[in-house]
């Protein structure tokens, strides 16, 4: 009878920490992606949030903010473990029908102001193409490690979309904070713990330190971004 009874509090105590564990998840996504729309807010005064959805960008976690100013439609993606803006967008629509029988500007004239509104930048390419009757001129510009994409209209020469985004880097470029810091990071998640396994591996892509640590009769796994050193994963469970 104690056995079942002890049986039945060891299962009970492993459900509360597995739901403590979620709740702690949820709240911590929750809270990240609370602190992106209150951010995209912050970039665009006065504009309306139309949807945050939660998403994947090459292997990682991103927050993706819809937002509307009059007729500006703004897009902006903040990466989900540390909130930082790795997108923006905004475009307007073309309605000038009624000009498409006028000349187009010169190209070298929007080339000139591309350069002048990207300070800096090299442009990589650029054509004219014709959308829904409308003449657009679209060009494509680099300036460090940032990507960039103009629309002009091609009669008036207005700018009708601006978007950048920042270009990853390859496997090979990038700093990972090393094996002493995702170390040190895992302890202070789980303080008191002793570390059982240590490796380095990728996830879907994006490279992590997997730590496991043991406190008594808890288990810990710990999943760390190997760029950034944010905690992705957290799970706490009680020894078998």
């Amino acid at each position: 009878m104690k056995k079942n009874v002890l049986k039945k509090a060891s299962l009970l105590c492993l459900a509360s920490s597995l739901s403590l564990l979620l709740l702690s998840s949820t709240a911590e996504a929750g809270y990240n992606t609370n602190k992106a729309s209150k951010a995209a807010q912050k970039k665009v005064p006065g504009a309306s949030i139309t949807e945050v959805e939660l998403d994947m960008d090459d292997g990682e976690k991103v927050v993706e903010v819809s937002l509307m100013k009059k007729n500006k439609k703004y897009s902006l993606k903040y990466r989900h473990s540390d909130t930082k803006l790795i997108e923006y967008e905004w475009e307007l629509p073309n309605t000038s029908y009624s000009l498409q029988n006028k000349k187009n500007v010169s190209m070298s004239k929007i080339k000139a102001k591309a350069r002048k509104l990207v300070k800096g930048s090299r442009i990589t390419s650029s054509r004219l193409s014709v959308d829904d009757g409308l003449s657009e001129y679209k060009l494509s510009l680099k300036k460090g490690n940032r990507q960039y994409k103009l629309v002009y209209n091609a009669k008036n020469g207005k700018l009708l979309e601006y978007e950048w985004k920042q270009l990853h880097s390859s496997s090979s470029q990038k700093v990972y904070i090393g094996e002493s810091k995702a170390r040190n990071i895992a302890l202070k998640k789980a303080p008191g713990a002793s570390i059982t396994k240590f490796e380095f591996d990728k996830d879907d892509g994006t490279a992590v330190y997997e730590v496991e640590l043991r406190k008594g009769i808890y288990e810990y796994e710990i999943k760390i971004n190997a760029v950034t050193g944010a905690v992705i994963e957290f799970e706490k469970d009680i020894e078998d």
